[in-house]
Order: C-alpha cells, then structure tokens, then sequence
C-alpha cells in the first residue's frame, strides 16, 4: 500500500508539473493575442492619419502607403484568428490536465484513508494483544 501511496505521489508531482507548464503556455498565449490586438489598434490608428499632400507623387506615395498598413492589418488580424485558435487548444488541453491531477489526487486521498485504516486496525490488534496479555498475567498471577 505504502508503494502504491509512494507511486501515485510521484505521478501527481508529474501531472502537477504539466499543469504548471501548461498555465504558463496559456499566459504566453494570452499574452501574444494581446499583443496581436495592440499591433491591429496601432496600425489602424497610422491608417487613421493623414498628411497633407499637394503633388501626385506625394498622394501616390501616401496611398502605397496606407495599402501597406491595410495589408499588414490584415496579417496581424489573421495572426491573431490563429492565435486565438491556439489559446483555445491550450485551455482545452489545461483543462484536461487538471482533471487528471484531481483524479490523481482523489485517488492518493483514497488510499490514504486506507493505508489510515489498515494502521489504526494494526494499532487496535497490537493494543488488544497487549490487553489480553496483561489480563491473562492477572489472572494467572
């Protein structure tokens, strides 16, 4: 039992360590999608800009310009869309390993209480033994 006990704390340190590293990819992703959203708003506020333009050159130059901040919105937005996507895995599979660190745990509990029965009846037979002992040293004595 004491093995057992032993084994199955050694498998819940494990999965205990998986769900540290699995929280710590959710932050990371987290954080990147915000980072997506941050990119997104800056770039949208650079299309939001408009400088003043008096030759072709200049407007052409301008338009190429904001062309290239809507391309690169785009990019950042699909980015983001996969990231997403990304965090969504993470936190199914976190979520996963937390069910089986608290099923790991349950069990550990389980045998615990056990492995406490089988030492509290050992306990009372050594105490019954003693008793029996001492009442049979009376009586003989």
């Amino acid at each position: 039992m004491k093995e057992q006990i032993e084994t199955l704390s050694r498998l819940a340190s494990l999965r205990g360590n998986k769900v540290r590293q699995m929280l710590g990819r959710v932050t990371y992703q987290r954080n990147l999608c915000q980072r997506y959203r941050n990119n997104i708003t800056g770039l949208e506020r650079l299309c939001g800009f408009s400088a003043p333009t008096s030759t072709p050159l200049q407007r052409h130059n301008q338009q190429q310009y904001k062309a290239t901040l809507h391309k690169m919105i785009e990019l950042q937005r699909r980015e983001l869309a996969l990231a997403e996507e990304n965090l969504a895995r993470i936190q199914g599979e976190l979520m996963a390993a937390m069910r089986n660190e608290k099923v790991v745990t349950q069990v550990i509990e389980s045998k615990m209480q056990q492995w406490q029965l089988v030492l509290a009846r050992q306990e009372q037979k050594i105490q019954d033994g003693l008793a029996a002992q001492a009442w049979w040293r009376v009586k003989v004595g």
